[in-house]
C-alpha cells in the first residue's frame, strides 16, 4: 500500500481522487491549500503528492519545488485545469513534466494509470493506455526502407487528411528514434544523418499498434535511452512559447519540434524514460471526440 498526498483547494476535487485512490488500496491524506500540503508533506513520509496548481498561500508548483529539495524521492503530479501554457515556463524551470489535466468527464483512467506507472516504476507498455485491447500489431525497424514501411502502413490508421499529418508525424518521430536514441547521432546535426543504416536486431526501434473500443495507440520505442525529461521539456518550452512578435521561440529550430508536432496531433501524449536503457514514445488517437479540456503533459523518467 502506497501512502498519497492529495492537495486541492476543491473539496469536490479532493474527495473525488481520495474515493479513486483508496478504492485501489492507497491510503490517502488530503490537504486544502498548498500551505498545508507543505506542513503534511515534511511531517510524515509520502511516496507521491498529487496536487492542483492555483491555490491559496502557496501554488503548487511553488509546493512541488520545495518537496523537490525536502522530499526528492516522492513522485511528484500536477493537477489542473488550466491551459499548459500558462504554466510552460514554470514548468521547465522546476523540471514538472507530470501534468494531468481536469477534462470532462474526469480522467479517472489518465490519474489511475499515471499514479500506478509512478509507484510501481511499471512505465512502459502500450496496455498502460487501454483498458482492453481488440487487435494488436507490432514491427521492428533496422533500416531506411524498413522506416518508410512502418510510417506508410501506420498512417492508415488515420483517414483524409489526418492521414498525412499521421505520417508527418511519425516520421519525425520514428527518425528521431533511430538516429537520435539506437544510433546515438548528434539530434542538432540532422543535416549528417543519411538513408544508408542498418541497425543491429538487439538496437532495433519497436513499433506498436493497438485498437480499444474507444482509441487507437501507437508506440515507439528505441533501446538508447538517450532522452532526459528536462530536453523534452526544453523543446516543448521552445515551442509553446512566443517571441516579442507572437511567433514560438524555436521557430527556425532544426531540432526538437517531433514532440510539439506530435503532442499537438495526438489526442494524448506520453514519453517514458529509462535513462541508458530505452526510450517509448506513446501516441493516443480517439476514434470520436476526446476529452473536454487541455492536453495532459505526461514525462515519466525512471
Amino acid at each position: 500500500m502506497s501512502r498519497i498526498l492529495v492537495v486541492d483547494d476543491e473539496p469536490a476535487i479532493r474527495w473525488t481522487l481520495r474515493d479513486l485512490l483508496t478504492s485501489c488500496g492507497h491510503e490517502v491524506v488530503e490537504a486544502e491549500d498548498g500551505q498545508e500540503g507543505l506542513e503534511k508533506a515534511l511531517a510524515e513520509p509520502f511516496d507521491l503528492v498529487l496536487s492542483d496548481i492555483s491555490m491559496p498561500r502557496l501554488s503548487g508548483i511553488e509546493l512541488l519545488k520545495r518537496l523537490e529539495v525536502a522530499r526528492p524521492r516522492m513522485h511528484r503530479v500536477l493537477l489542473t485545469a488550466h491551459t499548459l501554457d500558462e504554466y510552460i515556463d514554470l514548468l521547465v524551470g522546476n523540471n514538472l513534466s507530470c501534468v494531468l489535466t481536469k477534462s470532462v468527464p474526469f480522467p479517472v483512467d489518465e490519474v489511475l494509470s499515471t499514479v500506478d506507472a509512478l509507484l510501481t516504476r511499471q512505465i512502459f507498455g502500450i496496455e498502460r493506455h487501454l483498458s482492453e485491447i481488440l487487435f494488436r500489431s507490432k514491427m521492428t525497424v533496422r533500416n531506411h526502407q524498413e522506416m518508410v514501411n512502418a510510417c506508410d502502413s501506420l498512417s492508415e490508421v488515420a483517414t483524409n487528411r489526418r492521414r498525412h499529418h499521421l505520417l508527418t508525424v511519425l516520421n519525425e518521430m520514428v527518425t528521431n528514434a533511430i538516429y537520435y536514441g539506437a544510433m546515438n547521432l548528434p539530434g542538432d546535426q540532422k543535416e549528417t544523418w543519411h538513408h544508408d543504416f542498418q541497425i543491429p536486431q538487439e538496437q532495433a526501434v519497436e513499433i506498436e499498434l493497438a485498437e480499444g473500443p474507444d482509441r487507437k495507440v501507437i508506440s515507439i520505442l528505441d533501446h538508447g535511452g538517450r532522452l532526459e525529461r528536462k530536453t523534452v521539456l526544453h523543446w516543448l518550452h521552445r515551442q509553446m512559447s512566443q517571441d516579442q512578435n507572437g511567433l514560438p521561440l524555436g521557430i527556425f529550430d532544426n531540432h526538437g519540434r517531433g514532440f510539439f508536432i506530435s503532442r499537438t496531433f495526438s489526442d494524448r501524449l506520453s514519453i517514458s524514460i529509462e535513462r541508458g536503457k530505452r526510450c517509448e514514445i506513446t501516441m493516443v488517437l480517439y476514434n470520436e471526440a476526446p476529452p473536454l479540456g487541455e492536453k495532459p503533459l505526461v514525462i515519466l523518467e525512471i
